[in-house]
């Protein structure tokens, strides 16, 4: 039997390398169209890459006419059976025009801000869910905004970037990365894993909340993974606050290193304000820490207040610090915390099990 061509166009980003490396283990014959890198896992992706002019602001009146020619020329070389759509809705005319039937992934925060979008990008992205043969979200808040913009439910698939529990999950050993941060055996340990870039990430809510914690517990121990254009502004503040020899910026981490990261941690914080599900969030569950996240409808998918996590109002840091102080001083709420998130993981986010969704909406399109 001859293999599914399937064709990825999407930015290579951490989460479409885990869909493409899904596939091309599950023995699919994958290409991908490709116009920007962001962050990426170290290892290389054998298969046919074609690459793009990257699309700017400046050069995108001139630009983008030329990349989807190129685009449709591609295609009509590769003559996939199928192609994914990464949320790029620039690209459907090339698409629509090579007369390729698709499937469009769109996740975060490029679903949440389109109903105030301008009006040219919301009918391009709406003409691009119309066409497509199905939708897959990553988050049911991201389903219900398609359907105020027209899209039938039915269409549309919540399909979250699920976690490995293999390599994510309660007994990988963290005393390593605590002895290489010189954190003591008795400290408590918070941890943030978001990018330090994009006001909305808002990491300084957690370092403003760090010395009301220290009032009381002088034994908490808080690490910032990531790295990014705020890394110096969120260090100053530290030091501001005279809270720096209780802070490691640990920078960017390998990803085969973050587990051990996150067990090195007792506490998970998320202070971001526009997200939808986050994998950093199913991540630290995975790895049995207690939850403190912002109250939004993202978390709010995975996190119920007082019975897997705490939910504190977006940049309230006064309200944070309680969380996290309440956290800090019952071992028995971080537990009860930890043993309830890793089995929701295990039940609504196992990462094998959300590629065999993925590759189901595949198959009812082909």
């Amino acid at each position: 039997m001859a293999k599914t061509r399937l064709c990825y166009i999407s930015p290579l980003s951490i989460h479409s390398y885990r869909w493409i490396e899904a596939f091309l283990q599950k023995d699919y014959d994958v290409s991908l169209i490709t116009d920007r890198r962001t962050f990426i896992a170290p290892k290389p992706l054998l298969m046919p890459t074609y690459v793009l002019p990257t699309l700017n602001r400046t050069n995108s009146p001139y630009r983008l006419i030329p990349n989807l020619l190129e685009t449709m020329k591609i295609l009509k070389k590769i003559n996939p059976d199928l192609v994914n759509l990464h949320f790029q809705y620039h690209y459907t005319p090339a698409i629509i025009l090579a007369r390729f039937p698709f499937v469009l992934t769109s996740w975060g925060i490029e679903v949440l801000v389109l109903p105030h979008t301008a009006f040219p990008i919301r009918s391009l992205a709406t003409l691009t869910a119309q066409k497509a043969l199905k939708l897959t979200v990553d988050a049911k808040c991201l389903q219900d905004i398609w359907v105020t913009m027209g899209i039938p439910k039915n269409k549309i698939q919540v399909i979250p970037f699920g976690v490995d529990t293999s390599i994510f999950n309660p007994h990988v050993n963290g005393e390593a990365i605590r002895k290489k941060l010189q954190i003591e055996k008795d400290d408590i340990v918070i941890i943030s894993t978001r990018f330090l870039f994009n006001s909305h990430y808002n990491i300084d809510c957690l370092i403003k909340a760090i010395p009301l914690i220290l009032k009381k517990h002088d034994n908490v121990t808080v690490i910032i993974k990531g790295a990014g254009p705020l890394e110096n502004y969120l260090k100053r503040l530290a030091q501001k606050l005279n809270v720096s020899k209780s802070v490691r910026f640990v920078g960017l981490v390998p990803q085969e290193e973050v587990a051990q990261y996150l067990s090195a941690a007792d506490i998970y914080v998320s202070t971001c304000f526009v997200d939808s599900t986050s994998v950093s969030l199913l991540e630290a569950m995975a790895c049995g820490l207690a939850p403190v996240v912002t109250n939004i409808p993202g978390n709010r998918e995975w996190i119920e207040e007082g019975t897997n996590g705490f939910l504190f109002p977006p940049r309230d840091s006064d309200t944070l610090a309680e969380k996290l102080i309440q956290l800090v001083e019952d071992k028995h709420v971080r537990e009860n915390f930890s043993r309830k998130g890793f089995q929701i993981i295990k039940e609504r986010a196992e990462w094998q099990d959300c590629v065999s969704k993925m590759e189901a909406v595949y198959e009812s399109v082909l």
